[in-house]
């Protein structure tokens, strides 16, 4: 059967929202046959097997489940929301008082200033950590792409999902060695 027709039974047989991409309806060529014979295999099992072959996947986009090829499904953004509150503590240091020598005067000098708390992760450097670490290009090839600090602690991230995977893995080392 034409793919079309495959996705329409998909649509009858679930009562879902399909819809394939243009790119996929009208690629010029002669419509894609399937041949599948399946017994027992849950729909999305099915869907893979119809779609890998064709470099196509099915994602599920507001309210309707998307048929597009895989390159253009990679460009979606998505936005998440990390939490790096415990990567940006700051540190307290109390040290002792400083004692000196005065050479103009006899005795010691005791100073109890106290140092401001500390960060080891700075936020800018986070943020161009993670823009440098992940992502390639990307960051600064699309406007659809950010990153954004909040005064809270809260990481806002708008990219693929691929790159999600890449932010989410380097926050995790950070937090292994802090």
């Amino acid at each position: 059967a034409k793919l079309e027709d495959v996705i329409a039974y998909f649509q009858e047989y679930s009562g879902l929202n399909f819809h394939l991409d243009a790119g996929v309806a009208n690629s010029g060529q002669e419509p894609a046959r399937v041949t599948l014979k399946v017994r027992d295999v849950t729909l999305k099992t099915a869907l893979k097997l119809v779609l890998n072959p064709r470099d196509l996947v099915c994602v599920y986009r507001d309210g309707v489940l998307l048929v597009a090829p895989k390159s253009k499904v990679a460009s979606f953004t998505v936005t998440r929301v990390y939490d790096v509150r415990d990567l940006l503590f700051k540190l307290e240091d109390f040290p002792g008082p400083k004692l000196d020598l005065d050479p103009k005067k006899p005795g010691v000098v005791i100073d109890f200033g106290q140092d401001e708390p500390k960060s080891i992760i700075h936020e800018d450097f986070l943020m161009d950590l993670i823009k440098t670490s992940t992502g390639d290009r990307s960051w600064d090839d699309s406007s659809a792409t950010s990153i954004d600090l909040t005064k809270t602690g809260l990481l806002v991230v708008a990219q693929s999902k691929a790159i999600h995977e890449e932010v989410r893995h380097l926050l995790d080392l950070l937090r292994q060695y802090k």
